[in-house]
């Protein structure tokens, strides 16, 4: 969850560089941030609490120079939000200088050992404790290669590391096990990075390590090891693939905005991606003898979507769990076919799941937005969303496109299956392919009912969000927006639910957000209008989400209306309507809303 760069150069002044490495980097952790450069003179560290950009403007970074260096933000893990915790972390001596996203699990032994030997902590990090291990090691005389890999192999844990060291200011070393690192390729140049978005500007050819691989960078290459035995790696650079211009607001307030405004070209764009592979996908899907749609957060709640959409049209029942619960629940057999979604294709339980069904020989299939990621490039398939960068915290596009993939994936599986009629099929197409101009329509009002309705319910503190079917899922995705971004409690739930224990916490203060169906969803509809008059009848405020004819409006507060046209595109229109009502409420309660507290984009440690 932390961003890592590291680079070094042919002898050029690469300080400022590194710091907007950095920034490019924010959305991964902005706790504190800090570089180590290396100038003849010894390393060099500024570092403080605050993201990059934070300290630019505080001037933390000014009058640095080098041309070798490491540089971090922080997603706090072990020790609070504090100067003396921001990485990078130095040995006693000052000659190593170590960066890290990750969780080390035997690191309290570790330290122990080390104070008895003499050393001296600065910080309440886990990290620290590597920069120590190096230093002995270095004093011993070994070289710092064999120094660097000999003190990994002691670490427990997961971990991306860079390190530099003083007696080598040509040379970087970077390590990897179950966190993301690519190297980048420049001109004058060789950059180690958690995210090719630091590295885009500079380097058009890359290499992804793989877990368990150390790298010895230098301005003109990269040598590849494996770390437990040693062995060297012959692995060939590839092209950058994906869209990592540098995303700017533009005119707008927060990124989150923007990104939501970009909403119908996400969709188009996950239209129109490769039909074939959505075949391959279907057909995988419909071989498989156990299907198991898994992720976390925004993915969970987009993969529970898919799962309800492949039950109606392909009537197949691909149970969902979230992927942190799904390797200690299903043993895994070769007949299993693991779904995993995830916007970065790095989150760590996602692609702990993923990894637990292929040792068993299962298959896998991602639905992933960052070409080149873990995910895109361990898959036995990946179907990418084309979603583009995404830097508010908050997934909005990316969710979208998650949508509109797993929407695809369902409806070729039923065109496949028999499960739909020809007609239901074209019908159903002609929906989905219609999203984007329906989008541009009613987007706008979608988005000043939300304006409105965050103005009348800003008091209350306390939500439901409740849906029923298809709809259950959009209003648990819209309660996790919602709770990310205000900081106010909202329980996500279907609605049927509700009287089984829930409703007694219904009263004038505890708020409902009510996702409900067209007219053409029938039963669906009419059951969820039960529940509508059910929070109503106990006198709780409500907000309700679709079309509503007179009648159903005169038991609800407020409305934000959709179109109805269809139970798909409605379902569409209400995620975009719960994203703009958190997005409101937060910015009427003053909430920082690109970077909420103790979240980040990317999670990617246990």
């Amino acid at each position: 969850m932390c961003g890592i760069v590291g680079m070094v150069t042919a002898g050029r002044d690469m300080a400022a560089d590194l710091v907007g490495g950095i920034r490019r980097l924010e959305y991964r952790g902005y706790d504190s941030s800090g570089v180590a450069l290396l100038n003849g003179k010894g390393i060099v560290v500024a570092k403080d609490i605050g993201g990059p950009s934070d300290l630019v403007g505080k001037r933390t970074f000014e009058g640095l120079h080098g041309s070798t260096g490491i540089a971090h933000t922080r997603w706090a893990t072990h020790g609070g939000v504090t100067q003396k915790n921001a990485h990078p972390h130095l040995s006693c001596d000052g000659q190593v200088a170590v960066v890290h996203n990750g969780v080390l699990s035997n690191y309290r032994e570790l330290r122990a050992a080390l104070e008895l030997r003499g050393h001296s902590f600065k910080s309440e990090t886990d990290t620290e404790v590597f920069a120590h291990l190096i230093e002995e090691k270095l004093k011993k005389g070994v070289p710092p290669r064999d120094a660097v890999r000999a003190s990994v192999l002691e670490l427990e844990g997961t971990y991306a590391f860079a390190v530099v060291i003083h007696s080598q200011p040509d040379r970087l070393w970077a390590l990897r096990k179950e966190s993301p690192l690519v190297v980048g390729f420049g001109a004058d140049r060789t950059i180690i990075a958690s995210d090719p978005l630091a590295l885009a500007s500079f380097c058009p050819e890359v290499l992804y390590l793989d877990d368990g691989e150390m790298v010895e960078i230098s301005s003109d290459g990269a040598k590849v090891w494996k770390i437990e035995s040693g062995l060297s790696v012959d692995r060939a650079r590839c092209k950058l693939e994906g869209d990592f211009a540098v995303p700017e607001r533009g005119a707008y307030p927060h990124f989150m905005l923007k990104e939501m405004a970009e909403a119908t070209i996400a969709v188009r764009t996950a239209l129109c991606s490769d039909p074939n592979a959505v075949t391959r996908g279907a057909e995988k899907l419909l071989a498989a003898e156990r299907v198991f749609f898994t992720g976390m957060g925004t993915a969970y709640h987009m993969a529970i979507f898919g799962h309800q959409l492949v039950a109606q049209w392909a009537k197949r029942f691909c149970p969902v769990v979230t992927a942190d619960e799904l390797p200690g629940l299903v043993f895994f057999e070769p007949g299993d076919l693991v779904i995993g979604v995830s916007q970065s294709g790095e989150t760590y339980d996602t692609m702990r799941a993923v990894r637990a069904a292929k040792s068993a020989g299962g298959g896998t299939l991602g639905i992933v937005n960052v070409a080149g990621s873990s995910m895109a490039r361990e898959c036995d398939q990946a179907l990418l969303q084309g979603a583009g960068p995404e830097i508010a915290v908050l997934a909005t596009k990316s969710a979208l496109s998650q949508a509109v993939v797993a929407a695809r994936l369902a409806l070729e599986a039923g065109r496949l299956s028999g499960g739909l009629s020809k007609e239901r099929h074209a019908e159903l197409l002609a929906e989905l392919n219609g999203l984007p101009a329906l989008l541009d329509e009613w987007r706008p009002k979608i988005e000043r009912d939300c304006q409105e309705a965050a103005a009348r319910f800003l008091g209350l503190e306390k939500w439901f969000f409740l849906g029923r079917g298809l709809f259950a899922s959009i209003a648990q995705e819209g309660a996790l927006k919602f709770k990310e971004v205000t900081y106010r409690h909202a329980e996500g739930m279907a609605a049927g639910f509700l009287k089984h224990g829930t409703i007694s916490l219904i009263d004038s203060e505890m708020g409902t957000v009510i996702f409900v169906p067209p007219t053409s969803a029938g039963e669906l509809r009419a059951m969820t209008i039960y529940a509508l008059e059910e929070v109503r009848s106990r006198g709780g405020p409500l907000l309700a989400v679709g079309a509503l004819n007179e009648s159903d409006r005169r038991h609800v507060d407020a409305v934000i209306g959709t179109s109805g046209k269809g139970e798909l595109s409605d379902a569409f229109l209400q995620i975009v309507a719960g994203q703009y009502l958190a997005y409101y409420t937060a910015r009427a309660l003053g909430r920082d809303i690109d970077r909420p507290r103790a979240l980040a984009k990317s999670v990617t440690v246990p």
